[in-house]
């Protein structure tokens, strides 16, 4: 995405109008099996990712298409370039729609000028960012400063890029991944996605953006070895709200010791060069000393209630820090509790197959005898039960053949519901065979 933008003006002949069809397709500059095109739809832009001619029609690059808009689609977040949908475009084939970004990447703006307040703005917004992507599951693994846009209105964060991203819930194409520069280390060794390889990228990052003591030694804990780096961008957070809470507390002590010790030599050099009358010298000396002593209990509360400051942050750290216990808890609870439920549905579609296997030959049987097509032309005729009976069970006895096939498939319950299935089938088939008997004027059944 580049620094262009529309020009509004006036119209004097004609007019643009809106089309639901992508129009004006324009191509980016792309990279890798993917493809970038910026197109307009109902008077507005939009950037299509899709796949370059040479990898169209590879599988594993049609996967990798539909993974990445699978999770895109779990993001719902300002900071997160915004997933409209996946369609097929021509020429292009299959698309993910996505909003289209005007501004500049992180990379390029921190090459401009930028104030310190700016980049704190934007380094807080990508924290926030990165906090509620991992909340969901999901690990970037590749953050980096050309994936993270800067908005041209309002300075706002926009992460991009999630060709790489992986989570727990997903068991299809895992690798490792990731851009050398900005990799973790172990990133380069592991396909397992860890929320962890996003944060030393993170670090070297907030490195780049020159925000100051606090942020340079959070971003120097961000790239230690994974174990000692921050578990969770929350565990970040908390800590560089910590310390620039310490650092505001020394200001303001310094700054009481600074006044008082001002105030006291003023008042000291006034006693000593503006009085020659020595009653007047002890009745000043007298106020100074209680101004002094005045002054030490004010920097002895402030100094108390410094302590209590930092004891209750240090509760609230704690605090925090179990939390995220608790949250990492829930997430692998949950992340467990998806992988049974992927289990179950793998083995309730297995079971669906089968059963629609088995009606299958129940039905070719039945119609082998092709007794349905006999009762419709039936008129006026004498059919003995026995043969009949006989004819409508001719689907039924191809059960026991095909339970035995499947037998060591699968376990007692499911083999039970599949042959009552089959077998729902069977008398539902009889049922109307009989019904269509009885429906014909003047025939009878002879049960002999």
């Amino acid at each position: 995405m580049d620094d262009t933008s529309s020009i509004s003006g006036y119209i004097e002949n004609g007019f643009e109008g809106v089309s639901k069809e992508f129009t004006q397709l324009e191509a980016l500059q792309s990279h890798g099996v993917n493809r970038f095109t910026r197109a307009k739809r109902y008077g507005r832009w939009y950037l299509l990712k899709s796949l370059n001619n040479e990898s169209r029609d590879k599988l594993i690059y049609q996967e990798m298409l539909r993974k990445e808009f699978d999770i895109m689609m779990r993001l719902q977040h300002p900071g997160v370039v915004q997933t409209i949908g996946m369609e097929t475009v021509e020429p292009f084939g299959q698309c993910i729609v996505m909003e289209w970004v005007e501004g500049v990447t992180l990379k390029k703006w921190l090459e401009g000028e930028t104030t310190r307040d700016e980049r704190l703005h934007v380094a807080e917004q990508l924290l926030d960012t990165l906090s509620h992507i991992h909340s969901q599951g999901i690990a970037h693994r590749d953050i980096k400063p050309s994936n993270i846009m800067v908005t041209t209105n309002g300075k706002n964060v926009k992460i991009i890029d999630f060709g790489l991203a992986d989570t727990d819930a997903h068991a299809i194409l895992k690798q490792p991944a990731g851009t050398k520069q900005y990799m973790a280390p172990e990133q380069a060794s592991t396909s397992q996605p860890d929320v962890r390889n996003d944060i030393y990228s993170l670090g070297l990052v907030l490195r780049q953006m020159n925000l100051g003591k606090d942020y340079k030694k959070v971003a120097e804990k961000c790239i230690r070895p994974i174990d000692e780096r921050y578990q969770s961008v929350d565990e970040l957070k908390n800590d560089l709200a910590h310390r620039k809470a310490r650092r505001r507390n020394i200001s303001m002590g310094l700054a009481a010791l600074g006044t008082a010790a001002l105030i006291t030599t003023i008042t000291l050099l006034a006693i000593k060069f503006g009085s020659r009358d020595a009653n007047k010298v002890v009745v000043e000396d007298n106020k100074a000393r209680q101004q002094v002593d005045s002054l030490r209990n004010v920097l002895s509360k402030t100094a108390s209630d410094m302590q209590q400051s930092q004891l209750k942050q240090d509760s609230m750290r704690q605090h925090m820090s179990g939390m995220n216990d608790t949250i990492a808890a829930l997430n692998a609870s949950n992340t467990q509790l998806r992988k049974v439920q992927q289990a179950i549905d793998e083995r309730e579609r297995l079971v669906n197959n089968v059963i629609g296997e088995g009606l299958r030959i129940i039905d070719a049987a039945n119609a082998a005898t092709h007794l349905k097509e006999h009762v419709d032309t039936l008129s006026n005729a004498e059919y003995l039960w026995m043969d009949w009976h006989f004819q409508c069970l001719t689907g039924e006895r191809k059960i026991p053949d095909y339970m035995n096939s499947i037998r060591n498939k699968f376990t007692s319950k499911e083999l039970a519901e599949i042959e009552y299935a089959l077998k729902e089938h069977c008398s539902n088939y009889e049922n109307q065979m009989i019904e269509k008997l009885y429906k014909i004027k003047n025939f009878y059944l002879t049960i002999d």
